[in-house]
C-alpha cells in the first residue's frame, strides 16, 4: 500500500476506531460519572433526538452586546439555535484590550478579537469570584498553550488536546478553583453558568 493510500486509510478507518476505543476506555474508567443522568453526554443525546446537532445555526441575528465592562479573566459564552449540548456552543476567556483567548476547531488555542462574539444569537458574560492575581494567572495559563490542538471531545484528563471549555476550566482549576460543580467528565460551555463561583454580568438570549 502506497504512503498516500495508507494515510487516507488511516484517516478513514484506523483513527476513528482508535478514538472509539479510547472513548470506551475513558467511559469504563469513569463509570460512576457516566451513570449520572445530569452529565453533559445525556444532554447531547437528548438534544440529538430532537434534531439539534453540532454547534447550532445562526438564523441571521446579532446580539449587539457591549463588552466595555469586562475585566481580565472574565468568561464569555456564545451560542446559536439548536446547539446539541446546551444553550451555548463556545466559550472564551477575556485577556484584556478587546482580546479573547479561546480554542476553536480550525485554529486551535489562539488569541482573537472579541468582536466575533457579536455574531452569536445568544451571549453570556460571567465573572469569576476570585482574586485578580488568580484571574490573571488563569489567562496566562491559556496563553501558554497558544497553538495547542483542538479536539471537540477533549475530556478533562491531559494537556495535549483542548476544546474551548476544557482549557478555561483547567486554567482556573490550576488556580485552585473548580468551575465544574457537577464534576463531569467533559466540560460544556453551559457548565460555567451553573458554577457558584461565577456571577452573571450580562445574559442575553437564553
Amino acid at each position: 500500500m502506497k504512503k498516500k493510500q495508507f494515510r487516507s486509510f488511516a484517516y478513514l478507518f484506523i483513527f476513528p476506531y482508535l478514538s472509539l476505543i479510547l472513548t470506551i476506555m475513558i467511559c469504563l474508567d469513569n463509570w460512576n460519572i457516566i451513570r449520572n443522568k445530569d452529565t453533559v453526554i445525556y444532554t447531547y443525546i437528548e438534544n440529538a433526538k430532537e434534531g439539534k446537532l453540532g454547534y447550532g445555526f445562526n438564523k441571521g441575528s446579532q446580539n449587539h452586546i457591549t463588552f466595555k465592562d469586562l475585566e481580565e479573566g472574565d468568561i464569555i459564552l456564545g451560542g446559536n439555535s439548536d446547539c446539541a449540548y446546551g444553550y451555548f456552543s463556545h466559550v472564551g476567556i477575556y485577556a484584556g484590550e478587546n482580546q479573547v483567548m479561546e480554542a476553536y476547531a480550525d485554529l486551535g488555542v489562539h488569541l482573537q478579537d472579541i468582536s466575533h462574539y457579536w455574531d452569536y444569537e445568544k451571549v453570556c458574560l460571567l465573572r469569576v469570584e476570585a482574586e485578580v492575581e488568580k484571574k490573571q494567572k488563569a489567562v496566562a495559563y491559556v496563553k501558554s498553550f497558544e497553538g495547542g490542538l483542538f479536539y471537540p471531545l477533549a475530556f478533562k484528563p491531559g494537556d495535549r488536546l483542548w476544546n474551548c471549555s476544557k482549557i478555561i476550566w483547567k486554567a482556573y482549576y490550576e488556580q485552585g478553583l473548580n468551575l465544574d460543580p457537577a464534576n463531569d467528565l467533559w466540560i460544556a460551555p453551559d457548565t460555567f453558568c451553573d458554577s457558584p463561583l461565577l456571577t452573571i454580568i450580562t445574559d442575553k438570549g437564553r
